[in-house]
């Protein structure tokens, strides 16, 4: 479709092309702040202050954000000069320990550590961790080694993206082992985020329970309301603007902006695939507004054009005490993020008090 189309709506191509947070070089122009986000800045306040040490879980669904405050946090980190540690834990992540070894050494180079034979101790140890050859490691001595690293260069940052692959691999109980120890190793200074899908949380803390108590916080990703996408839209919409002073959630309307956030279920990817397919609907039937009938119209022209069962996802987490992979528990029904502190219990890491959170959106 030529890009000239898009100038009836005052724009230069399709805003939405690019659905991905992550694929945005500068994520924080797109990213909207929720009540969760609040927190999150307080707690990196503290550890660019080194006043506390933390360990936090960020739990949600696909496309809820897990990722884009995972990038928001090593953006600002990295601007801050802090040593910051980023690995994606992929369905093709073979070998973790390697992989994040390798990563460690990376921000080490950036942050100037001296080289030669003046290398520290601790870098010696993360360059003999790259080099292990299986899970037969000893992952309570890599711990301590990452642990150290972690603690030498603080502040630091560890943020571990889409955690629950880590079910799919060899390293499933060896590298779980690590991350308990990292966890006990750090010092104020540290922090210490990883993102992952809800049933990988609650099968952690059924089956792992000694790593469950070492999480300090707990934020399930909340729904997006029609506001909250109204204004991700119009901040999609006004990098691909060329007309100025004009609403900017043109070419949509406040009826087409609450029909996408439910049908969404107020997930942010959601909500941008269903602007993408609306927008796209209205220029192809030379509509002059994105209203409530055409993003009914685009929604029905898609399930017609949808194969049955396309679109399910499944949250793959290990069978209780295995490696093998089984489906995710479906999330609790409520919708407004939160903030937990754990003891030691394994189930405060979801809080104690009855309070429910939502996690796919």
């Amino acid at each position: 479709m030529p890009i000239s189309t898009f100038e009836r709506y005052g724009l230069t191509s399709n805003p939405f092309r690019e659905l991905a947070s992550e694929s945005l070089q500068d994520i924080g122009v797109y990213h909207v702040n929720l009540d969760i986000d609040q927190n999150l800045q307080a707690i990196r306040d503290e550890i660019w202050e080194r006043e506390n040490r933390v360990v936090v879980a960020i739990v949600g669904s696909h496309g809820t954000g897990k990722t884009e405050r995972l990038l928001l946090t090593a953006a600002e980190a990295r601007e801050r000069k802090t040593f910051t540690v980023y690995f994606d834990v992929t369905s093709q992540t073979n070998w973790i320990l390697r992989g994040l070894a390798g990563e460690i050494l990376k921000a080490a180079k950036l942050a100037g550590v001296p080289k030669g034979f003046s290398y520290p101790a601790w870098f010696r140890e993360v360059t003999a961790l790259q080099k292990v050859s299986d899970e037969k490691y000893d992952p309570i001595q890599a711990g301590k080694t990452i642990g150290l690293a972690l603690n030498e260069n603080a502040p630091a940052v560890l943020l571990l993206n889409d955690l629950h692959n880590l079910s799919k691999t060899p390293e499933l109980d060896a590298f779980g082992k690590t991350l308990q120890e990292v966890f006990d190793s750090i010092k104020p200074g540290v922090l210490v985020m990883f993102g992952c899908y809800q049933g990988y949380l609650d099968w952690i803390i059924k089956n792992r329970p000694a790593l469950a108590s070492r999480i300090n916080r707990t934020f399930f990703v909340p729904k997006m309301t029609a506001d909250e996408a109204a204004l991700l839209l119009a901040k999609k919409l006004l990098g691909k603007r060329v007309v100025e002073e004009i609403d900017p959630l043109y070419p949509f309307d406040k009826e087409a902006v609450a029909i996408i956030a439910e049908a969404a279920g107020g997930n942010p990817r959601r909500i941008l695939e269903i602007a993408d397919l609306s927008i796209e609907y209205g220029v192809e039937h030379r509509a002059y507004r994105v209203d409530g009938e055409i993003v009914r119209s685009a929604l029905a022209a898609r399930k017609s054009e949808r194969p049955s069962g396309e679109g399910t996802e499944e949250n793959m987490v290990p069978t209780s005490g295995g490696t093998a992979p089984g489906p995710a528990s479906t999330p609790p029904p409520a919708r407004r993020s939160f903030l937990r502190r754990t003891s030691q219990s394994p189930t405060s890491a979801r809080g104690s008090t009855g309070t429910t959170a939502e996690s796919d959106g």
